[in-house]
């Protein structure tokens, strides 16, 4: 029997992440990393020793986030008075942890694919009329479009030994959210839907595949067409 390819999914533990893991356990060692599994991957040194155990390593999923759910009955926040240490925050998870991790995993094996996962509001900005009491917070399209282009300079920079890409999700179904949104947020796609989380299987397959040896440094959108418009 062959052995399996190691797979790190981080964001293990979340909706994507959770996914990917059951999705991928069949095709390859998937090692999952986590923040409530222990594992604090803003934590620099923390990711060093990992890498430094953990070798011979096929490819990684970056899909980690700070994205926190909208808190019921709370103002809205315009961009000119949120904090700075919130834009921070986003961009020590979203940006410099995955910066941190793709350069150890770079280090420490001598080829392989990173994914990233980025959002349509790292490449556009909000609609923001399509929210309720609420304004989708600048310092998650910031940092996402910063996780864009850190693939984009790593896949060229470390080519043709490391495929970098990174994949655009649009808005995916989840029970948590208000009916109204759904629906301003479909009117918006023009599959005038949100995604299944399973459609997103697809593009991750294909980025992994060992044949695909000239797709790196790009995006791939799975969105709905939202970014069409």
């Amino acid at each position: 029997m062959l052995k399996k390819k190691k797979l790190v999914i981080t964001g293990s533990e979340g909706l994507i992440g959770k996914k990917l893991v059951k999705y991928f356990k069949t095709k390859y060692e998937v090692i999952p990393l986590d923040i409530q599994l222990g594992h604090d991957l803003t934590d620099e040194e923390f990711v060093k020793k990992w890498f430094k155990a953990n070798k011979h390593i096929y490819g990684v999923i970056l899909c980690h986030a700070y994205n926190p759910i909208p808190k019921k009955n709370t103002k809205p926040v315009s961009p000119i008075e949120v904090p700075l240490d919130e834009i921070r925050e986003f961009l020590n998870v979203n940006t410099v942890s995955l910066f941190s991790i793709s350069r150890q995993f770079i280090k420490n094996n001598k080829g392989g694919v990173i994914i990233t996962v980025g959002s349509i509001y790292g490449t556009r900005a909000p609609k923001h009329h399509i929210y309720k009491d609420f304004v989708k917070h600048i310092g998650y399209s910031i940092s996402k479009a910063g996780m864009t282009m850190m693939s984009k300079y790593l896949a060229t920079y470390y080519a043709p030994h490391f495929r970098i890409n990174t994949v655009v999700l649009g808005g995916i179904a989840d029970p948590k959210q208000e009916a109204s949104f759904v629906k301003n947020y479909s009117d918006n796609t023009p599959l005038k839907r949100l995604m299944d989380i399973g459609e997103i299987i697809p593009v991750f397959e294909l980025l992994l595949n060992e044949k695909s040896t000239s797709i790196t440094g790009t995006e791939i959108y799975v969105d709905g067409g939202w970014t069409a418009w």
